[in-house]
């Protein structure tokens, strides 16, 4: 049987003043961002240049970034993206741009199971 979590089950205090990075805005990025939106979180989206979720992500009142930038603005990143562009985008755009103690989160765990994904040390 699954657990079932809400609101009064979690710490929301973890994420005050931080910023989250949704990479992606398909059909779970979307999602994740008006959560946690609505959840009183701070969250930009960021999605690479042409990307044709990005009028979408604006109309729906996010900040919309290149990749990089997304992830230089936030301390916890969220890679929502499909899997078979994961490590690509993780590796040329995300990578590159992770401080010691930033969040890196996923929906699913392809990448991370099969070590196409592997985070630096200091990466939670």
């Amino acid at each position: 049987m699954a657990n079932m979590y809400y609101e009064n089950d979690c710490n929301s205090a973890l994420l005050a003043g931080k910023t989250v990075a949704i990479i992606g805005y398909g059909s779970q990025g979307h999602a994740h961002a008006q959560n946690l939106r609505d959840s009183g979180v701070n969250v930009v989206v960021g999605l690479y240049e042409g990307s044709q979720s990005a009028l979408q992500a604006k109309q729906d009142g996010f900040a919309v970034y290149n990749t990089e930038d997304a992830v230089k603005e936030a301390h916890v990143v969220m890679l929502l993206v499909n899997d078979e562009k994961m490590s690509g985008i993780y590796h040329d755009n995300v990578a590159p741009y992770l401080k010691d103690g930033m969040s890196l989160c996923f929906a699913h765990g392809f990448n991370i199971h099969f070590k196409q994904i592997v985070p630096p040390a200091g990466i939670n």
